[in-house]
C-alpha cells in the first residue's frame, strides 16, 4: 500500500467526518415546525426551550396560535384543573407559552427574552415575581448556569451595548455567575468595562452563532417533556363548557378541600406526604430567619425592566403569596414578607409599570394555595379571571420611564421603610 492510502485510511474517515459536521452545522437549513410540537414545547417547561431559540420563536411568530409568552418560575408547574394552560384551552383564544420551572429567576428571564426581542415588541406579557427570589445572594450559580446557555449569552453580547449602564451591570453579573475564563466571560468583560468588541469578536460570535442555530432547528423537538399531553389535554373537558367564574371558584375550593384532607396547611394530600410529613417537627419555626429585604435581585429585576422597555412590551406583574398557615408555623415574618412586596411595587410604579396583580395577601384564602408558597385551585381561578382580561382587551400604550438608579447596591441594600423610599424618591427619582 501506497504512504497515500495508507495516509488517506488514517485520515480519511476524520476527514470525511469533519466535513459532514460542516455541511451539517453550517450550511443553512429550514425546518418548519409542527403546531403539534410548538404546542409541546408551549407547556413543556424545559430546560431545552428555555436555553435554546428555534421553537418559541417559532410559537410566538404564529399569529394563528396567538401565544402569550408566560414568565415565572416554580409555580407554572402546578398543572391542576384550573392551570393557565388549562384554562386558555378551553376558553381563551390565546394560549399561554411557559417560561419558568425553579431557578428561572429575572436574570435567566432576561438572557432568554434577548434570544426573542422581535417576538417581544409591542405585545403583551405576563411576568410573575415571587418574593423568594430576593435572597441575599440573589440567583445561584448553579440554577443560572442550568437555564442559561451559550446560545442565548452569545445573541446578549451580540447585542449589548458597553455605553449602557444596563449592559454594563448585566455583563458584569454574567462574569460573576459564570465563574471561568471561557469567551463569554471574556467578551462579557469588556462589555462590563465599557470596551466595545472588536470585529474580531464579533465574526467569532457570528461564526458560533451560526453552529449553534443550525444545532437548535435540528434538535429542538427532541427531549421535551410532553406535559401537554399528559397533564393539560386530559383535563380541559373536565372544566364545564361555558366560562362562569363564580361557578369555578366554587369548584376550585371543592377540589381543594377534598385534595388537602390530611393535613392543617390546606395543601395537596400528595405534597405534603412527599416533602412536608416527615420533616414536620423541624420545619416548625425555620424560617424565622428568611429576609428578603436585601437582594441583588432587585438590581436583576430592573435589566428585565428595561427589556420591556426596549420592545415596548405590555406587562402584567403578578407577586405570589405564601400560605398563611405555613407562614405561622414556619415562623417566617409577614412583616418582612409586606415590606418585601413594597418594595418590588415601587420599582415597578416609580417606572410606570403599573399593570399589578399583588396577591401577597390572599395567601389566607381558602383553596388558594395548592402547596407553601405556590398558586393552586382558587388561585388559579382569580389568577387567569384577571390576566385573561388584561390579554384579551385593549389597554393603553405602555409608557415606561426607566431610573438606572435601581441598578445601584444602595436601591439593593435598601430596607424598604416609607422613610427611606421616599428619601431614595427624593434624592434620585424627582431630579
Amino acid at each position: 500500500m501506497s504512504n497515500r492510502k495508507k495516509l488517506w485510511s488514517i485520515f480519511g474517515p476524520l476527514i470525511v467526518a469533519v466535513l459532514m459536521v460542516v455541511v451539517v452545522f453550517l450550511l443553512p437549513w429550514k425546518f418548519n415546525n409542527t403546531p403539534a410540537t410548538e404546542q409541546r414545547a408551549a407547556d413543556s417547561l424545559s430546560a431545552t426551550v428555555f436555553k435554546n431559540r428555534d421553537l418559541k420563536v417559532a410559537a410566538l411568530s404564529d399569529k394563528k396560535a396567538n401565544y402569550v409568552p408566560f414568565f415565572g418560575s416554580s409555580e407554572l408547574a402546578r398543572m391542576d384543573l384550573f392551570h393557565p394552560s388549562v384554562m386558555a384551552a378551553r376558553y381563551h383564544d390565546y394560549k399561554p407559552f411557559l417560561f419558568g420551572s425553579r431557578g428561572t429567576q429575572s436574570l435567566p428571564q432576561l438572557f432568554n427574552m434577548a434570544m426573542m426581542n422581535q417576538q417581544l415588541k409591542n405585545r403583551k406579557a405576563v411576568y410573575i415575581i415571587s418574593p423568594q427570589w430576593f435572597v441575599k445572594e440573589g440567583v445561584s450559580s448553579q440554577a443560572f448556569k442550568y437555564y442559561n446557555g451559550n446560545y442565548a449569552d452569545y445573541m446578549w453580547l451580540q447585542q449589548a451595548n458597553p455605553k449602557s449602564p444596563y449592559d454594563r451591570y448585566t455583563a458584569s453579573r454574567l462574569v460573576f455567575l459564570l465563574n471561568d475564563q471561557g469567551l463569554v466571560s471574556s467578551l462579557a468583560n469588556k462589555i462590563a468595562n465599557g470596551e466595545t468588541l472588536s470585529a474580531a469578536d464579533r465574526a467569532n460570535l457570528k461564526v458560533r452563532l451560526t453552529f449553534l442555530s443550525h444545532e437548535d432547528q435540528l434538535f429542538s423537538g427532541f427531549f421535551l417533556n410532553n406535559n401537554y399531553g399528559n397533564k393539560i389535554a386530559p383535563q380541559i373537558t373536565q372544566l364545564p363548557r361555558q366560562y362562569n367564574y363564580p361557578k369555578l371558584l366554587t369548584m376550585a375550593k371543592e377540589m381543594h378541600a377534598a385534595e388537602s384532607s390530611n393535613n392543617q396547611f390546606g395543601i395537596l394530600n400528595s405534597f405534603y406526604d412527599k416533602r412536608v410529613k416527615k420533616n414536620i417537627k423541624s420545619l416548625k419555626g425555620s424560617q424565622r430567619k428568611f429576609n428578603y429585604l436585601q437582594s441583588p435581585e432587585y438590581n436583576d429585576l430592573e435589566v428585565v425592566l428595561k427589556q420591556f422597555q426596549k420592545n415596548n412590551t405590555n406587562v402584567i406583574f403578578m407577586i405570589t403569596p405564601v400560605n398563611a398557615k405555613w407562614e405561622k408555623y414556619t415562623g417566617m415574618s409577614m412583616e418582612m414578607y409586606d415590606q418585601t412586596v413594597q418594595k418590588i411595587k415601587f420599582q415597578l410604579q416609580s417606572q410606570g409599570f403599573n399593570n399589578i396583580l399583588d396577591y401577597s395577601k390572599d395567601g389566607a384564602k381558602k383553596g388558594f394555595m395548592q402547596d407553601t408558597i405556590h398558586l393552586g385551585w382558587a388561585g388559579w381561578v382569580k389568577f387567569d379571571h384577571q390576566v385573561s382580561a388584561f390579554i384579551d382587551n385593549k389597554q393603553p400604550a405602555p409608557n415606561y420611564k426607566l431610573n438606572d438608579a435601581f441598578l445601584s447596591t444602595k436601591w439593593a441594600n435598601l430596607k424598604p421603610s416609607t422613610t427611606n423610599l421616599n428619601q431614595f424618591k427624593q434624592d434620585y427619582l424627582t431630579r
